[in-house]
């Protein structure tokens, strides 16, 4: 025998969402008069005069409802106790690193039309803001290896009774547990040690390789230094063969400025009657007059400028000193060399440079 029975259709007006995240289910405006089912939700309806009315399976109450009229919206809440949970990352000591929480908030419905005001679809979202500012100021007392002792604090804070008004904002009355995860925060702390030994292991072992690589190039850096320019030079070209033509260039310019500056000296020296001019070969002689004819308007009445070897402008010649039977002159007053008595002050003539092209050296 066939039964004809069949289970009634469900109201959709009462199922509640799985999982329930927050209370506020939807919002609909009512065709005609609105009947209130279910226990599992409140109904809140909305008039158009500003007032509303909380309907549950226990009765109504009404605030400024009007005489005449319908509810113009119907909100639906969900009533009873429901839980939420969520990760949280509070900071430890200092921010170096951060505990590993997890939370779980147990809520329930106070104020109906508050929740419904408010819109409460989400409590982990709306409420995570608030308990990470409360927890923060604690959880950064205690570093990594004080784990436990974060914790514990945590629990005092949150069984001292000062976190009862926790999500009233909301039109909910909450009950919230933290734990913070201890073998997380363990392994990050001995982590963070083995992060530290390993870089240090790794600078030292940096250090002494360095250490060793310049102990190994001293030798050669003083070989270098001590074989003179011309070798510094080949050493240059040729680490980078690239930049021959610009060292090559250098040593040029170089060597330019070096017979420039000996000849500037010497140019000196004449005009201040140091070196008297027949005394001076003639193709020193020549070098001279062609250095001060290139030069042009450059040089000035008092002799040449200063060369780069910024040797001091030497004084004019002394006078000849009046006869007379005192002592013999100082020591310093001069060095006699021939026929020409050198100041004292004078510096010292630079080594000779090498022979400008087109020029004959006839010492060698």
């Amino acid at each position: 025998m066939t039964s004809n029975y069949r289970p009634p259709a469900p109201n959709p007006d009462i199922q509640l969402p799985h999982p329930l995240l927050g209370p506020f289910i939807r919002e609909f405006s009512p065709m005609k008069g609105y009947k209130h089912r279910g226990a599992q939700v409140a109904s809140v309806l909305f008039y158009k005069n500003g007032g509303h009315s909380i309907v549950t399976v226990r009765g109504a109450h009404h605030v400024d409802k009007p005489l005449v009229g319908k509810p113009t919206s119907v909100c639906l809440i969900a009533r009873g106790r429901h839980q939420v949970s969520f990760r949280v990352e509070l900071p430890s000591y200092q921010d170096q690193a951060e505990f590993v929480a997890e939370a779980d908030v147990n809520w329930e419905v106070q104020d109906f039309y508050l929740a419904a005001e408010k819109r409460v679809v989400d409590v982990a979202r709306m409420l995570r803001p608030e308990l990470l500012a409360r927890l923060r100021g604690i959880s950064r007392q205690y570093g990594l290896d004080r784990a436990q002792a974060a914790d514990e604090a945590i629990q005092t804070e949150l069984a001292n009774g000062r976190w009862n008004d926790f999500g009233a904002g909301l039109g909910l009355v909450t009950q919230v547990y933290v734990r913070i995860d201890l073998g997380a925060a363990a392994q990050k702390y001995f982590g963070a040690l083995v992060d530290v030994s390993h870089t240090s292991e790794v600078t030292m072992a940096r250090d002494k390789a360095e250490q060793k690589r310049t102990q190994a190039n001293i030798e050669h850096a003083r070989q270098l230094i001590s074989a003179g320019e011309s070798e510094q030079y080949a050493f240059l070209m040729a680490q980078d063969p690239s930049r021959a033509v610009g060292v090559l260039q250098q040593i040029q310019q170089l060597a330019k400025e070096q017979r420039t500056g000996a000849l500037d000296y010497l140019g000196r020296l004449i005009d201040a009657g140091v070196v008297q001019r027949h005394q001076v070969e003639d193709q020193v002689q020549r070098l001279i007059d062609f250095g001060r004819s290139v030069a042009g308007g450059v040089l000035g009445e008092s002799g040449l400028p200063e060369p780069p070897t910024s040797l001091p402008l030497p004084p004019p010649a002394p006078e000849a000193p009046e006869p007379h039977d005192g002592p013999a002159e100082p020591a310093d007053a001069g060095v006699e060399d021939g026929a020409r008595v050198i100041p004292a002050d004078v510096p010292p003539m630079p080594a000779a440079p090498p022979p400008p092209p087109g020029v004959r050296d006839d010492t060698r």
